[in-house]
């Protein structure tokens, strides 16, 4: 069953009041990526998805019974247009209005409260995806976050930008959803390094950090992990530990970032123009084979294949 932390009176009696109004309008998600009931629009940006959810006054439970431990586990930012938007996880509560920003992990339980007509814009992103961990996110859920400075502002703003133009953008959509997920990554880094200073947080903070340094630098030639070690004041030994907490390496994951922006550039008939060799280089792959090679081994085609099937489903 799901406990809810409400600590004082007042927040118990706006509690019941909102649980009474949305009577009747509870949804049990079942899935750790489900789709929220009332949504109207939804479009994926690579592995980033983005959801316009409105309607009247509701409630979304996320019991532990259901929860799958071997599913992939996402993270759910909201930023109300409209209304306002109650999230219980850990043991912890928030309320959010526009422009502030809330979060919640689909991994373990969560109730969702809209205690009256709403409407909202929400972006759901892997863990795989920003570098973090099921342990790692509850210094991030149930907490209203700012969304009128800094990185804060601009994940506000973005969010509003997708609501009232996601559907005009039709191409370069993985090296979009990259970039969603790169300023998602800076901003929870920012918000981990505020709540507090320990070494375990600091370490998924600097990984954040570490992959949007990645995706703005995939161009270049000389990305190495040791030169990102470097420019992280870290040894190549500490960079290849926290990488390998997430089941991967350094130089792996520079790599499939690569091949992930060649993928989308390939699928971008505005490209056309360019050579199977020029997309390569631009996330730098220098070799047209060697490229090649390295695009069949992680898709099972090559890149002259996917471009000319465009939009056919690669493996991986």
């Amino acid at each position: 069953m799901l406990h809810v932390d409400v600590r004082n009176a007042r927040q118990i009696v706006v509690h019941q009041k909102m649980a009474a109004q949305s009577r009747g309008c509870v949804q049990i998600v079942r899935d750790h990526d489900g789709e929220l009931e009332g949504t109207t629009a939804s479009k994926r940006f690579g592995e980033v998805r983005f959801s316009l959810v409105e309607g009247g006054p509701r409630e979304m439970i996320r019991p532990s019974r259901l929860i799958e431990r071997s599913a992939d586990r996402y993270l759910r930012v909201c930023r109300p247009l409209a209304g306002e938007i109650w999230v219980f996880q850990d043991g912890q509560h928030a309320v959010a209005r526009g422009p502030q920003l809330v979060c919640y992990d689909s991994s373990r339980p969560y109730k969702v409260i809209m205690p009256e007509r709403f409407r909202m814009v929400t972006l759901l992103l892997p863990h795989r995806l920003m570098g973090l961990t099921s342990k790692d996110t509850d210094l991030l859920t149930a907490k209203a976050w700012h969304g009128s400075q800094g990185l804060g502002a601009l994940m506000s703003n973005l969010l509003v930008g997708l609501e009232q133009h996601g559907e005009e953008v039709n191409t370069a959509i993985d090296i979009l959803g990259g970039s969603v997920a790169g300023l998602a990554a800076a901003f929870f880094a920012e918000r981990m390094r505020s709540v507090v200073a320990e070494p375990g947080v600091g370490r998924q903070a600097l990984m954040l950090s570490i992959q949007a340094f990645i995706r703005e630098r995939l161009a270049d030639p000389d990305l190495s992990p040791v030169a990102v070690a470097q420019q992280h004041n870290v040894s190549l030994r500490y960079l290849q530990k926290i990488f390998h907490e997430h089941n991967t390496s350094p130089a792996r994951w520079i790599r499939d970032e690569r091949l992930a922006r060649c993928r989308s550039e390939l699928a971008d008939p505005g490209l056309d123009h360019l050579s199977i060799a020029a997309i390569g280089e631009r996330s730098g792959f220098y070799g047209a084979s060697h490229f090649s090679r390295l695009f069949r081994d992680r898709y099972g085609i090559t890149p002259r294949e996917y471009r000319k099937g465009r939009g056919v489903t690669l493996a991986g």
